[in-house]
């Protein structure tokens, strides 16, 4: 039970931070959760509870969401599901509580200095592609899709359907590999229930909090707890090696 309590408060709070910053639902929620679960129930976990709020956001801004970004980078993101499933099943524990701090770190440092890169072609693949390996393996997958959507110019509506949408898309497909690899299990669906609740009072509290809070202040607040959060897995994961 204290497993279920601790996993629904990391949940609150990570929905809270994403509805009062804008983004990082997984990039709070996935660090602590590997510590406080096992690595692969927190990408599970996450995965599934990002995919339901990304799939209100995208319905209830659909009039916004622009299709052929939307269905370039999916289809290139479902290319590089499967080795993120692989690399999920494949790495022992402790690799995957190190991997998915090391890669919070980066995505963490990417957002923070607000990196962008060029919407070529060939470039919007990659970061499609990336996405997708890094949602079935951390659940980690919004910087290369943050990224590439800033290069496009899109105003701010546009830009929160259009990732909402890409995320949805894609997280029904990693919920389908999930269900094929045996990792969307009953333990994790205990979870996923318990989860979806604490992400509701969350979203709930952020968006009433919304305005009333400094946005800007509160971002570096929650980028600073993405390293403390993000330290702490990368030395359980050295703990769980040696």
């Amino acid at each position: 039970m204290s497993t279920y309590l601790i996993a629904s408060g990391i949940i609150c709070f990570a929905a809270f931070a994403q509805s009062v910053s804008g983004f990082g639902f997984a990039l709070v929620a996935v660090p602590p959760l590997a510590v406080t679960l096992d690595p692969q129930t927190a990408v599970v976990t996450a995965s599934m509870i990002s995919l339901a709020m990304t799939s209100a956001t995208a319905v209830g801004e659909r009039r916004h969401i622009q299709w052929p970004a939307t269905r370039a980078l999916t289809f290139s993101a479902i290319l590089g599901m499967p080795l993120g499933l692989v690399a999920l099943n494949l790495l022992p524990d402790g690799v995957l509580t190190g991997v998915i701090a090391v890669v919070t770190l980066a995505c963490t440092a990417l957002v923070w200095r607000g990196w962008r890169m060029p919407a070529t072609p060939f470039r919007v693949g990659l970061a499609g592609a990336a996405s997708g390996l890094l949602l079935t393996a951390t659940a980690t997958n919004g910087p290369p899709l943050v990224a590439v959507l800033q290069a496009m110019g899109l105003d701010p509506r546009q830009f929160r359907a259009t990732i909402s949408a890409v995320f949805a898309l894609g997280g029904i497909v990693g919920a389908i590999g999930f269900a094929i690899t045996g990792e969307l299990d009953s333990h994790a669906a205990g979870y996923i229930a318990v989860g979806l609740l604490a992400a509701a009072l969350g979203g709930w509290a952020g968006n009433h909090a919304f305005g009333r809070i400094n946005a800007t202040q509160f971002r570096r607040i929650i980028l600073g707890a993405l390293v403390v959060s993000s330290t702490v897995a990368l030395a359980r994961a050295v703990t769980l090696a040696t």
